[in-house]
Order: C-alpha cells, then sequence, then structure tokens
C-alpha cells in the first residue's frame, strides 16, 4: 500500500468515527456527564472547584475541558468534545501503528478504532474520561514515537507536556507518561548512549512536570487547597473504591459483569490482537504496544469500580495490536479472502450495534447502551425542579442522580452529587441530614432511592413529611418545601 494510498484510507477512518459518534450528538447524557457538567457550570460561575458546592473526584482537566465544551453550547457540546477525542485517538492510533508496522498496518488500526471506538455498549460515545484522557495519552504515546524517528530535544519536551496532561484528565491515565519513559530507556540502551539517555529522560520529566505543577498552583490558589485537592482526585478513590480497598468480592462481580459488552463491542481487537500479540513476538518488533497495553491494564484494574466504560481505556493499544494481526491475515491469505475475513468480523460487533444506532428515539437510543432509566428520566425531573425553583435555589438528589443537576441547572445543597461519595466518604450522609435538619434547607428534595438508604435514623424522611409537599414526575417523588410553594 503506497503512502498516498493509506492517508486516503486513514481520512476515511476519521470521517466514519465522526459518522459513527454524530449518531449520539442529541442522545441524553450518561450521569457522569452531565454531573461534570454541572460541576463545571459551576466553576465557571465562581464556585471553587473541590470547595463545598463543586466538588467531584476528577482531576481539574477532566473538569477543565467540560467547562470549554459548556462555554460553547450544552449536551451537544459535551458530545463534540467526545467526537474530537474520538479523532484525536483514530489519528494517534493510526501514526503508531505507522511508525511500528508500515501504512497498512497504520490504516487498519485506525479503521479498527473508528469503528469500534464508538463502543455504544462501552459507553464509547460518551465523554468519559477513559476516552478524554485515553486520548491525550495516545497523542503523547504517537509524539514519542515520532521522536524515536526524528530525536529532537523539543519534541520530546512536547511529549512530556503532552503525557503529563493525560492523567490530569483521567487518573489511570499514566499509559502515556510510562511509554514515552520506556521509548526513551529502550533507545538509550539500544545506542549505549548513556549520557544523552540521561539529558533525554531529564527532558521528559520537565515536560510531565510543568502541567502538575501549574495544577497544583491552581490547586493551592483555591480553598481547599492542595490538600483538598488531592484528597479529590487520589485519596477518596485510594480509600474507598480502589483494587486495593473496599470489598474484593464485589469488584470481582463487578467486573465480570463488565466483560460480556466488551466481547460485544470489542471483540475484533481481541480476535486480531491474539494474532497480532504473536507476530510482535515472533518478528521481534517494537515491544512498546506490549508496554501500553500493559500500563493501561494496570490503570484499568486500579479504578476499582469496573464499570463498563472502563474498557475504553483498553481498545486503542489493542487496536494496534489487531491492526498488525489483520495486517498478517491480509499478508498471509488471498486479497479477498483476507478483506472478507476482516470484514465479516468487524461487522459482527457493528451488527450488534444497529438497535442503537437505529434507535427512533435519542431515548431508546440511550436505553439500548446504557441502560440506566436515571438518564432519560433526568430530563423531565429536572426541567421540573426547574420551573418550580429559582436559579438561586438549592436542590439535594437523593442518592443520588447527577444528571438532574445539569438539567435543572440548580445548586446542589452539599457538594455530593454521586451516590458513592455520599456513602463513602466519612461523614457525608450526617452531612446530608445535617443540611435538611438546619435553617437553610433545600428547597427542592428529588427521591431516586428510598430516603432510608443512606439515612437509617429516618431523620430526613421527618423532615420531607413535616416541611415538604410532595409530587411525582416521570414516577419520581419530587418534595418541595412548603416556604416555597
Amino acid at each position: 500500500m503506497t503512502t498516498r494510498n493509506a492517508r486516503l484510507w486513514l481520512l476515511g477512518a476519521v470521517v466514519a468515527d465522526i459518522a459513527l459518534r454524530l449518531r449520539f450528538l442529541n442522545v441524553p447524557l450518561s450521569v457522569d456527564e452531565a454531573g461534570y457538567g454541572q460541576v463545571a457550570r459551576l466553576w465557571s460561575r465562581g464556585f471553587a472547584l473541590y470547595g463545598e458546592t463543586a466538588w467531584v473526584d476528577r482531576p481539574q482537566g477532566l473538569v477543565g475541558l467540560y467547562r470549554f465544551a459548556v462555554w460553547f453550547g450544552d449536551e451537544w457540546a459535551i458530545r463534540m468534545l467526545a467526537l474530537t477525542a474520538g479523532v484525536v485517538l483514530v489519528v494517534a492510533v493510526a501514526v503508531i501503528a505507522w511508525t511500528i508496522g508500515g501504512p497498512r498496518v497504520g490504516m487498519l488500526a485506525g479503521w479498527l478504532i473508528a469503528l469500534l471506538g464508538p463502543a455504544p455498549h462501552l459507553e464509547g460515545f460518551t465523554a468519559n474520561g477513559e476516552l478524554l484522557g485515553g486520548a491525550v495519552a495516545a497523542a503523547a504515546i504517537a509524539v514519542a514515537i515520532r521522536w524515536s524517528v526524528r530525536p529532537r530535544l523539543w519534541i520530546l519536551l512536547t511529549t512530556g507536556v503532552v503525557a503529563g496532561c493525560a492523567p490530569l484528565v483521567k487518573q489511570s491515565a499514566f499509559d502515556g507518561v510510562v511509554v514515552a519513559a520506556a521509548v526513551v530507556l529502550v533507545i538509550a540502551v539500544r545506542e549505549r548512549a548513556w549520557r544523552a539517555g540521561v539529558t533525554r529522560i531529564l527532558v521528559l520529566t520537565v515536560g510531565i512536570a510543568i502541567p502538575w505543577a501549574l495544577a497544583m498552583l491552581a490547586a493551592a490558589s483555591a480553598s481547599p487547597g492542595v490538600g483538598g485537592w488531592w484528597y479529590a482526585i487520589y485519596g477518596y478513590r485510594a480509600a474507598t473504591e480502589s483494587l486495593l480497598s473496599g470489598d474484593f468480592g464485589f469488584r470481582l462481580q463487578l467486573l465480570g459483569k463488565s466483560i460480556l459488552p466488551m466481547l460485544v463491542d470489542g471483540a475484533p481487537l481481541l480476535v486480531f490482537g491474539v494474532v497480532g500479540f504473536v507476530v510482535l513476538r515472533r518478528q521481534r518488533q517494537s515491544l512498546m504496544p506490549l508496554v501500553w497495553l500493559g500500563a493501561c491494564a494496570v490503570g484499568f484494574l486500579a479504578g476499582g469500580l469496573y464499570h463498563p466504560h472502563y474498557w475504553v481505556q483498553m481498545l486503542p493499544p489493542l487496536a494496534i495490536f489487531a491492526g498488525l494481526g489483520a495486517d498478517h491475515v491480509c499478508a498471509c491469505w488471498p486479497r479477498r479472502r483476507a478483506l472478507a475475513v476482516v470484514g465479516v468480523v468487524v461487522a459482527i460487533p457493528l451488527l450488534a450495534s444497529l438497535p442503537v444506532y437505529f434507535a427512533s428515539t435519542p431515548e431508546l437510543a440511550s436505553e439500548r447502551s446504557t441502560n440506566d432509566p436515571r438518564v432519560i428520566s433526568a430530563r423531565p425531573v429536572g426541567a421540573a425542579v426547574a420551573a418550580a425553583t429559582m436559579p438561586t435555589d438549592r436542590v439535594q438528589v437523593l442518592w443520588a442522580n447527577a444528571a438532574v443537576y445539569w438539567y435543572a441547572d440548580r445548586i446542589p445543597a452539599t457538594r455530593y452529587l454521586w451516590y458513592r461519595n455520599i456513602e463513602r466518604i466519612p461523614g457525608a450522609s450526617a452531612h446530608v441530614a445535617a443540611v435538611f435538619a438546619g435553617s437553610n434547607q433545600p428547597e427542592i428534595a428529588v427521591e431516586y432511592q428510598s430516603v432510608d438508604a443512606l439515612n437509617a435514623d429516618g431523620s430526613i424522611q421527618q423532615v420531607l413529611d413535616a416541611q415538604y409537599q410532595s409530587s411525582t414526575v416521570d414516577g419520581i417523588r419530587i418534595w418541595q418545601h412548603e416556604r416555597h410553594p
């Protein structure tokens, strides 16, 4: 395959990825997307990030990207953020695969991630941290791989800056740092250029440190300080929801449930990936894809909760292996037979996703992909909350649905927007109860789970029964304070 033809095919892959992701432009935001969006709104309106109102257990980079998107619009702008990340991922994966295996490998890997990356059953179309952080990490790896071909210190510095930004978008996206360091070390060993290797590692380290230094300075200038920032992005999860904390059996159960969606959406990457692994080993090609896959696996496992969208982080390195495997099939078999085999294998998950892509309504597409009824009900419930309150009123969703805050565009009465935050953070549920018992009670309380689920003594229910009036919207109970009928 000529370079020109490969570039044209890659352009087609980018167009295909955009076309698939555009289908989800008007599909309701996931609970996480909407929650991040509302935190970004609050931050843009002067509330301190990681403070008493705009709190989230994600780094500034992710919230900053959402803030940038919200500046342009609402739901569609957040999905455009996902679309942009998808395009970056296609290009980065293609560049990496091209450098390792040649134009055809790059073209095949690019098409595989373009067609399978939106992954409806893995929420690959959403602007989740795995997609956004993975795109930044993949871009850093692409730059590092190109640096290995043209070793210039400014390119290496750029690699470090981009790689350092990735964990500031999603904590587990440290694979860019690992792979970039591995590339520098391998070249130093191969060339036996130890002094140059030390210099290059220092340059890479400086690049990585730049975004982290800026993030720490930003955190230090805000009211929670560096300690509050660090607890939000690492301390909370390390103590409650990581691989090494919490109920291991529960973690294992979550992991098991996430495997089927991965098999539905990513089976071709696994099938051709095995072939690619064998090819890589036999031909003694670059070990970079294996290092990348290993780093992503560590990030995946460290997360702890194993939602299906965790697998999105694994798709880029798997696409490299799959590109190598598909290229081997094309090289060993007659052209028509090879293309037929590759086409059939890739078509299987696309056919399985047709009910999502061709859903008659955005709500039905959401139901068939994310399978979370809270996503669909959040729109009418949020609209009802907005109609019954003023923009400065505070609301509390029990226990919880972060998407309601987004669609209502109202200020949370407490800083806990997600169920796990309230359940796991010491004193969080007691704080919510204290807010209901105090003088500055929420104007609206929305009941998504039983009130006594996280308030066993019934104190919140007593306040609701005594001081609030209830109604129902889309099957969800809404409690409105009597002082604000």
